[in-house]
């Protein structure tokens, strides 16, 4: 390994390898860089197997990402809950967790965004219905329509979508595709 003369610290990365590479400089040479380029093999694999293993559980669960992590944190809470009780019953002292509090500005910022938005929306459903804004009402029935549209293709309930708007009863579909 070479010394520099002028500060007497190793040149490279701290491998051997001198940082001549232009992608890795490019990238940034830092740890995202070295996972992307594989200079490091065991951190590179465990993205590939951990992200082979997430798409297998989507695909094969047929759940959404969002039931998958409430069915996580679900057995999270019941295993640390389990962890508290053992504890208790071999006189241990389990451990403390960190107290999860709110404090009152960051609702109140929250609150107010939240109001700010809110009233966005209802300023343009006011100039919508006095007739005001013909583009905006425009968009709007068009995205509620190709909405319509594509989960009426998605979930193939054509029949179901048909019936609601015609004011029929809404069994029958369901009878029929049977």
């Amino acid at each position: 390994m070479e010394i520099s003369q002028d500060k007497n610290i190793p040149e490279g990365d701290g491998d051997g390898r001198k940082a001549t590479n232009s992608t890795s400089s490019s990238m940034g040479s830092g740890i995202a860089a070295d996972v992307l380029l594989w200079k490091r093999r065991l951190v590179s694999f465990g993205v590939i197997v951990v992200a082979t293993v997430a798409w297998l559980l989507f695909e094969r669960s047929g759940l959404s990402f969002l039931s998958i992590c409430s069915d996580v944190l679900l057995i999270l809470i019941v295993l640390l809950f389990l962890r508290a009780n053992f504890a208790a019953l071999r006189n241990r002292q389990p451990q403390t967790l960190p107290e999860l509090v709110l404090s009152e500005e960051m609702v109140n910022n929250v609150a107010a965004s939240f109001r700010v938005k809110i009233n966005n929306v209802l300023l343009m459903a006011h100039d919508i219905t006095l007739g005001k804004d013909f583009r905006l009402f425009f968009k709007v029935c068009f995205v509620r329509a190709y909405k319509t549209k594509c989960l009426k293709s998605r979930f193939g309930c054509e029949k179901a979508f048909d019936s609601v708007r015609e004011g029929e009863n809404t069994e029958g579909w369901r009878e029929e595709e049977s």
